[in-house]
């Protein structure tokens, strides 16, 4: 598992009991979520958009504020944190796109880490939305821990999942070894990062959240 461990335990933890039963988790996060900012300047009279549950976590409390989110756990965290949040995509593009259609008023900030995919901020400010960005974490790159690369140099069959286009890209540099390793991906834009040709297995969940990457790891232990 290698996104950092409160994220990665949480997915496992969703896990069905019969599909944890047959694991053995080994936790090596490969990317670390440091908060920049908790003072963003953002009006009583702004909406924020937030593209991670990372940028809810270090974001302002909410005060029954506006905010457009991606995907169900970041809407739930917006909404636990005091934000009038709605789900309005499952990825950058169709958070776009729906933001588009609904042109909402006044000023949208979106509240991001330092490294962003998509160019959210741009593209709707592009088709005539007032949008900033504002960096309030940062994500610091890890390699991979001695144990994990044990496990992949040692075990026939590892199952890495892998949710973001960065944390692939670390992971294929990081690893000793691929031959045995079976991915499941997030999105295209994750498995574009991986030499399909040098690992087992290259699998991409049928929607970009963790309940389709639940599904596709309990698939993958099916063919292990």
């Amino acid at each position: 598992m290698t996104r950092p461990r409160a994220a990665s335990e949480g997915f496992v933890d969703t896990l069905p009991e019969n599909v944890r039963a047959q694991l053995d988790p080994v936790f090596s996060p490969l990317i670390d979520i440091i908060p920049m900012q908790s003072d963003a300047d953002i009006g009583s009279q702004d909406s924020a958009v937030f593209s991670s549950r990372n940028g809810v976590e270090a974001a302002p409390e909410g005060n029954g504020r506006a905010a457009y989110c991606i995907g169900p756990t970041t809407t739930e965290a917006a909404l636990g944190k005091g934000w009038n949040a709605q789900r309005v995509g499952s990825d950058a593009d169709s958070l776009v796109e729906t933001l588009q259609a609904l042109q909402p008023e006044g000023c949208l900030v979106h509240l991001s880490g330092k490294h962003t995919r998509g160019d959210i901020a741009g593209r709707l400010s592009q088709s005539g939305l007032n949008i900033i960005n504002i960096a309030i974490y940062d994500q610091i790159l890890r390699p991979l821990s001695d144990e994990a690369q044990k496990v992949i140099r040692n075990t026939p069959r590892v199952i890495v999942p892998l949710f973001s286009p960065r944390t692939a890209a670390q992971f294929i540099n990081s690893t000793p070894a691929l031959h045995s390793v079976g991915i499941i991906a997030l999105s295209t834009a994750v498995a574009r990062e991986i030499p399909a040709n040098e690992v087992y297995s290259l699998n991409v969940a049928a929607h970009p959240d963790a309940q389709a990457m639940g599904a596709a790891l309990a698939e993958a232990l099916t063919r292990t």
